[in-house]
């Protein structure tokens, strides 16, 4: 499921219309503007930007495990998350993992094979805010 699974060719992600972003541009997905994602207030919708922020989570996590010499089912367990403002326009995400639970995540999927890893992502919007943050905790077993 790793190098050659594509986060865009889930369905639900077919679905919504999630691209990836243009070339040189410093984000793993994006979510265009569109009316299908506007909620009562003409801002990004809850849900639309929950699920670019799960597929971005995702995204960034097989770009992680891309080299791994085995394949992984990754599948997420518990999500937090944290609007800051209406998003505006086009929304963009960027992925975060903390590099010492990084360490910690591949010792025991090593030594396991099974492992969990929180992924935090980010969304901004067309002027450049912080829309929301988000944390998914994985579970991820070797296949």
């Amino acid at each position: 499921m790793t190098e050659k699974f594509d986060v865009l060719s889930i369905p639900f992600n077919v679905h919504i219309q999630l691209s990836r972003p243009k070339q040189g541009e410093d984000a793993l997905l994006v979510m265009e503007d569109k009316p299908i994602y506007k909620n009562h207030v003409g801002s990004g919708h809850a849900a639309a930007l929950f699920a670019l922020a799960e597929g971005s989570g995702g995204e960034y996590l097989l770009s992680k495990v891309a080299s791994l010499p085995f394949e992984i089912i990754p599948v997420v367990r518990k999500s937090e998350v944290k609007y800051k403002k209406p998003a505006q326009g086009r929304v963009v995400s960027r992925g975060v993992i903390d590099e010492e639970e990084w360490s910690a995540f591949m010792a025991q999927l090593e030594k396991k094979g099974r492992a969990g890893l929180t992924v935090g992502v980010e969304l901004f919007d067309e002027t450049q805010a912080n829309v929301a943050s988000f944390s998914f905790d994985w579970f991820i077993a070797k296949k």
